[in-house]
Parts: structure tokens; C-alpha cells; sequence
């Protein structure tokens, strides 16, 4: 047998392409038609209304945390009147996506508030009197962050 040059390879490899593609529409219309074919292309239409929903929570979601942080921001200022130990904290960007509300009490003596405390006790005793008075001044100074219900 002769040897085929490579032009004539291609030529034959073009034309094999050809033939197998000449009934391709009828050939996937077929396949469409397969009870096989339906299921997942059921599925893929449930798979393209789920990512419709889940936009659509997402876009709740993301609108609710804002509220959410507004009305945290506002519990602060109005029902703990900014108290400095006690916050209400909403953490949206937790780890592994849990969310957190929470209390936080900051009461070490490198916190804010001891920073604040200790500032407030050394104006306090800077009169010679303080010496006699230091209890009253740490009633007085504690009374200042303390944090009252109103009767509850």
C-alpha cells in the first residue's frame, strides 16, 4: 500500500468531520427528547431560580444587617446612653459566617473606661483635702458609670 501524504490525510479527516456532522440538528434533537435529557435540564432550571432566590435573600440579608447595626447603634446611644463599660455589639463578618449579638463589658484597667477612670482619680486627688475624701471620690467617680435599669 502507498503512503498518504499528509494534504491527503487531512483532506480525509475533513471530510470524515463532515459526514459525521451532516445530521448533528437531528441528532441533538434526539438526545433533547431522552427522559434523561429532560431531568437535567429540569434541574438546571431549578438550579438557575435557586441562584434567583438566593440574590434575592442575599440582598434581604444585606439589608436587614444595615437595620440591624442602626438599631444596635441606637440601643447604645439611647438605652445605654453611651455608657462606656457596657456595649451591645452586632458582629456580621464573623468567622466561618456565624453572626453575633452580644454584650461586651470592658472593665480592665487598659480599657477605655479604666483609662478614663484612672485619669478621673488624679484630677480627683489633686487637692489637698483628697487624702480625707478618697472614698467619697471613688463613690462618686464609680457612681458616674454605673448603669441603672430605672427600676428594673
Amino acid at each position: 500500500m502507498a503512503q498518504i501524504r499528509k494534504f491527503e490525510q487531512d483532506a480525509i479527516v475533513d471530510r470524515t468531520l463532515a459526514s459525521c456532522m451532516s445530521n448533528k440538528e437531528e441528532v441533538i434533537y434526539q438526545l433533547e427528547g431522552t427522559a434523561k435529557y429532560r431531568k437535567l435540564k429540569d434541574d438546571f432550571t431549578n438550579i438557575e431560580e435557586l441562584k434567583k432566590q438566593k440574590k434575592v435573600l442575599s440582598e434581604k440579608i444585606s439589608s436587614e444587617q444595615d437595620k440591624l447595626n442602626d438599631a444596635v447603634k441606637a440601643f447604645n446611644k439611647d438605652v445605654l446612653k453611651s455608657n462606656p463599660i457596657y456595649k451591645l455589639e452586632y458582629d456580621s463578618a464573623c468567622w466561618r459566617d456565624e453572626r453575633s449579638l452580644r454584650f461586651n463589658a470592658d472593665i480592665s484597667s487598659y480599657s477605655k473606661v479604666g483609662n478614663t477612670i484612672a485619669n478621673e482619680i488624679a484630677i480627683a486627688l489633686l487637692p489637698k483635702d483628697a487624702v480625707d475624701n478618697i472614698e467619697s471620690i471613688i463613690k462618686r467617680i464609680a457612681d458616674n458609670f454605673r448603669f441603672d435599669l430605672g427600676g428594673s
